[in-house]
């Protein structure tokens, strides 16, 4: 009778051992499924962070392109670092070809979460082909009064305003101390001033003026040459009657002359091109 009872003693503490061993069995796995959860849940999350993150400094890009403002910290070719939704964006816009009435640009806009040296999700879109169209629209310097700081017998300023690229203006005094100047009548929207060269030129700063005495520099004006001997200054619209152009890198026993001296407010179309993104 006790052997019977002490061996069904001991089955009842096998069972309940087995049982409580599978009670552990379930206990962890559910531990270990609920962790995992969480980890896939906080991996998802992160990544959609860095989804958003990316989205926005592409977007940015994009704004920056379409307004004709990405210039100076923002130049072409360049990385451009920005703090955005708990992570940062690092932005590149490159253009695939010479930019003159339209050009196609590369843009790469690469997030990381929280940021780049301690990263716990990434993003990288990027969009190649992307189809910028410059549109010049009126040349407000054909109805305006051409002033200079000098002139050299009959090339005078208003040759360089006449539409005409075989007459010119010619400074009469040597080396860095010209300037050209644009009399609107009244208060023009520029964006854009262009100095089409005929020598000895090389450079030119920006002013504007309201009462044509007193000069201020166009602040975040980025000046290129493009093609040779064109000299594009563009800078963000600003309204004022007048504008001229300082030129530099004139010899000190050259004079500066110039064709035509052209001002727009240009619009710039921006269209899609192909986007893919990768994690």
């Amino acid at each position: 009778m006790k052997s019977s009872l002490s061996t069904q003693s001991g089955a009842v503490l096998l069972l309940t051992f087995l049982l409580l061993l599978v009670l552990t069995g379930l206990v962890t796995a559910v531990g270990l499924y609920a962790n995992h959860s969480l980890a896939t849940a906080r991996s998802q999350r992160l990544d959609r962070q860095a989804l958003y993150i990316a989205e926005a400094g592409w977007q940015r890009a994009r704004q920056a392109l379409a307004a004709g403002a990405w210039t100076g910290a923002v130049s072409p070719g360049n990385d451009y670092t920005e703090a955005f939704g708990g992570g940062e964006y690092v932005v590149n816009v490159t253009a695939e070809n010479a930019c003159i009435a339209s050009c196609d640009y590369t843009v790469t806009s690469s997030s990381y979460v929280p940021n780049q040296t301690a990263v716990l999700a990434r993003r990288r879109i990027t969009e190649v082909d992307a189809p910028v169209t410059i549109v010049t629209g009126t040349n407000f310097s054909l109805a305006a009064t051409a002033s200079a700081s000098s002139s050299s017998g009959s090339n005078t300023p208003p040759n360089a305003n006449d539409g005409d690229s075989g007459t010119k203006w010619q400074s009469n005094t040597n080396g860095n101390t010209s300037w050209l100047a644009m009399d609107y009548g009244s208060s023009a929207t520029l964006n854009r001033l262009v100095v089409d060269e005929d020598s000895n030129i090389g450079g030119i700063t920006v002013e504007y003026s309201d009462n044509g005495s007193t000069w201020v520099s166009i602040s975040g004006a980025t000046v290129t040459q493009s093609p040779s001997k064109t000299w594009n200054a563009t800078f963000s619209p600003i309204a004022h009657r007048y504008f001229r152009a300082n030129l530099t890198g004139v010899g000190a026993s050259k004079k500066a002359a110039v064709k035509e001296m052209r001002s727009y407010n240009t619009t710039i179309s921006l269209s899609t091109g192909d986007i893919t993104s990768q994690w």
